[in-house]
């Protein structure tokens, strides 16, 4: 009987021990009673009946129901209000040549909260090493936020936004699904467009007892009607802009205990974000042609190797496409600098809207712009070259308007393409064979020359086409350079 009753209770109060320390005080509690009753219901049907007609194992039996219970109450109360420690607590504390006990990181002395924080600045440091020349380092900023405030402030549930250009919707920093939602949601509506219109934070009063007093019941009834749960909201600021904003669902660190630590926290978070934008702000500003508003040649040649790399890899062919801009130097020496940084402007802005996500595109010096063409052969990509040339000519007239009152100023647009065939051919070599087709495009006075066009410049993909940019007086002469 003996065994009977103790073999599955103490598993049982063992695993409420456990389970009550990841729950809050009614739920543990809640948890330990349905454990009881289970206990109840495993004795019941391995001895009988018989059981219930002993006294002391009736006694035993309730005893050990209560004793379940209590352990579930008891677990979730020691466990409340209590965060793990910072990641690297142990390293930092060699560092530090702390030979006492480690602080017990629950936030409540400052020692802890200021060895949070440090850690936090460390940790940024070398994951800004880590991620700053990445295409795209926001998804990795938002794993390392949410990492940061469960560490420190034990906050899950975290979703940190991005704002749009157009100040109105906020869109989550990870990669979202588009077969289901793309994760925007409004910047002006809710407890979230409170905080994101009027910069002050929000914490959720059942977090917050003793809460500012701006966060008042209409402020707190936006938050019941929230979509999901708001724990914790603030926004992040650069300046007087609005630049993102990050919601915590559920927040376990106990905020009238440490309201100052979390809005420090705020601000650690605020820094770590306007760092992250002028670093990219200054890689774009060294990367990217003023002018154009294009790759410059340097930071083309190292995204298009990496991209005719991966199309390698996967056996995929590649093209390349050199436009030139004959007649733009004309210009330049002419003293009509802003015509002819339109006039790039304008043929760039038509380029990249015609091209795909994964092609390349970039300034190779000043009248040249080179586009790598991925998973397309060279017949493929005249086509779609002449598709290009055929959109840049419907914009002649709004080009060809630049230069009114500039006598016998004209520009001519040429086009010369190459592809890697059968073969597996270097970025460079592939560049080289482009430039070399547009010179020859120039000497034959076609608009786009292709490494399939027979030498006579009579091929079927478009290598004779009428240049629609060439004008009677303007026609660029054999040798001539642009």
């Amino acid at each position: 009987m003996t065994l009977a009753l103790l073999l599955p209770w103490f598993p049982i109060l063992l695993a409420v021990g456990v389970s009550g320390r990841l729950l809050g005080r009614s739920r543990g509690l809640f948890l330990g009673v349905v454990c009881a009753l289970f206990w109840v219901m495993l004795i019941q049907s391995s001895v009988g009946a018989e059981i219930w007609r002993d006294p002391w194992a009736v006694a035993a039996i309730i005893a050990g129901c209560v004793a379940i219970s209590a352990m579930g109450r008891w677990s979730a109360e020691t466990a409340q209000g209590v965060t793990l420690p910072a990641y690297g607590e142990v390293a930092a504390n060699r560092q530090a040549g702390s030979a006492g006990p480690r602080p017990s990181g629950d936030g409540s002395g400052a020692n802890p909260s200021l060895h949070h924080i440090s850690y936090a600045v460390d940790q940024f440091d070398s994951w800004l090493a880590r991620y700053r020349d990445n295409d795209d380092p926001w998804p990795k900023f938002g794993e390392f936020v949410r990492t940061t405030l469960y560490h420190c402030c034990k906050a899950t549930h975290v979703r940190p936004y991005r704002m749009l250009s157009d100040a109105h919707q906020l869109v989550p920093l990870h990669e979202p699904d588009p077969l289901v939602d793309d994760g925007r949601i409004s910047a002006r509506r809710g407890i979230v467009g409170h905080v994101m219109t009027t910069g002050r934070s929000f914490i959720a009063p059942d977090q917050l007892p003793d809460a500012d007093e701006s966060c008042g019941e209409l402020v707190t009834r936006l938050a019941e009607e929230s979509a999901e749960s708001v724990a914790w909201c603030f926004a992040i600021r650069q300046g007087t802009r609005r630049v993102g904003g990050v919601v915590v669902g559920h927040l376990d660190l106990a905020p009238e205990r440490h309201g100052e630590f979390l809005r420090i926290m705020e601000r650690l978070i605020n820094q770590f974000w306007c760092q992250l934008i002028d670093v990219l702000e200054s890689r774009t500003a060294v990367q990217v042609d003023p002018g154009s508003g294009l790759l410059e040649r340097a930071a083309f040649l190292r995204v298009a190797e990496e991209s005719i790399r991966e199309s390698y890899s996967q056996g995929e062919p590649v093209a390349c496409a050199v436009f030139a801009l004959e007649g733009l130097r004309d210009i330049n020496d002419s003293g009509r600098w802003e015509v002819a940084d339109d006039l790039v402007r304008e043929v760039a802005d038509t380029l990249r809207c015609k091209i795909r996500t994964d092609d390349r595109i970039g300034r190779f010096d000043g009248s040249r712009i080179v586009l790598l063409l991925r998973r397309v052969d060279s017949e493929l990509a005249s086509l779609i070259v002449s598709q290009i040339m055929a959109r840049l000519s419907a914009r002649q007239a709004d080009l060809q308007a630049g230069f009114a009152g500039f006598t016998g100023a004209g520009v001519t647009i040429r086009c010369g393409v190459a592809g890697s065939g059968t073969d597996q051919v270097e970025l460079r070599e592939l560049i080289s064979r482009g430039l070399a087709q547009c010179r020859r495009a120039r000497v034959e006075n076609t608009s786009i020359a292709s490494d399939l066009s027979p030498s006579d410049g009579q091929g079927d993909d478009g290598g004779c086409a009428e240049n629609p940019f060439s004008a009677p007086d303007a026609v660029v002469k054999t040798g001539a350079k642009p």
